[in-house]
């Protein structure tokens, strides 16, 4: 019989840690529980948990300290945060702590058991590699590719890597530097930690998919500009929902894509903000056979 995958709360409010601790008992995992981080601390010497979430405003340690110590002692256990009072924006200051998601108060609990159980099964695939809470922090270093010296950084995350090839392919030819993330937790993560001047962003792809991965983006990077790229149909309503920069449907139309790159990357900053807050802003629309 599988091990029941383990998680610690960390929140010093008690209604709110058994209001987290039954939503993650009735979905079946074994749920711990702590009302301060020095207590979060001492159960993590004692024990193996496969997920932590953590408020940050915690007595003796709080919850931004904590997971500092947490990876100084090189623990590779995957964190959500939930705060009312840390600025998601703030999360891009952080890059180190490798932190998951931050999520904001009062609690959205959809979008935290969707990004729970990103987190648990991340855990699981590094598990299976030797990777586990107490093991080193395996390194992760960009993925820029050797190049010419470029003014732009782009993201491209799709899970087919000849798609992220071609496209990584054109894009250093024009000049750019280019990273690239195979699942939308890895998109989410590469765009805290190098911060990319844009992103291409799929929407098919595990562990997150590409609505998932925005949703995080536009709440750690809010200004960062975003074309989404799919082959899944009828997509471009919820994209014009979601204040998506530009779409596109698969196949590609390279030029025309490089083109609304070329747009957004060299696109002032004030008319960037002006745009992206403007309420009548429609999502751009890109077509096969637009000049």
């Amino acid at each position: 019989m599988a091990r029941r995958q383990k998680i610690l709360v960390a929140e010093d409010t008690e209604g709110v840690r058994k209001f987290i601790s039954r939503t993650l008992k009735r979905a079946g995992f074994d749920v711990n529980e702590a009302s301060d981080g020095e207590a979060v601390w001492n159960k993590l010497q004692r024990e193996q948990f496969d997920l932590l979430v953590t408020d940050n405003e915690m007595p003796r340690l709080a919850g931004i300290k904590l997971i500092g110590r947490i990876r100084d002692a090189r623990m590779s256990l995957p964190v959500i945060m939930i705060s009312g009072c840390l600025s998601l924006e703030a999360a891009q200051g952080f890059a180190k702590l490798q932190i998951t998601a931050v999520i904001p108060k009062p609690l959205d609990i959809w979008e935290f058991q969707t990004m729970a159980g990103i987190a648990l099964r991340m855990s699981a695939r590094d598990a299976g590699h030797g990777t586990h809470a107490g093991s080193p922090v395996p390194c992760a270093p960009a993925q820029t590719r050797a190049g010419q010296p470029a003014r732009y950084h782009v993201m491209i995350a799709d899970d087919d890597a000849t798609v992220r090839g071609s496209l990584a392919a054109v894009l250093e030819s024009e000049g750019y530097v280019v990273d690239e993330a195979s699942n939308g937790i890895e998109a989410v993560n590469h765009a805290i930690h190098h911060k990319p001047d844009l992103v291409l962003l799929d929407l098919n792809m595990p562990y997150a998919d590409g609505w998932t991965a925005f949703n995080q983006l536009d709440r750690v990077a809010p200004l960062l500009p975003v074309i989404v790229i799919t082959a899944r149909p009828n997509q471009y309503p919820e994209a014009v929902r979601a204040g998506v920069d530009v779409f596109m449907e698969k196949p590609l139309n390279i030029p025309i894509l490089v083109k609304a790159v070329k747009r957004l990357t060299n696109e002032d900053k004030n008319r960037h903000v002006r745009r992206i807050t403007d309420r009548a802003y429609v999502t751009q629309l890109l077509r096969s056979n637009d000049s």
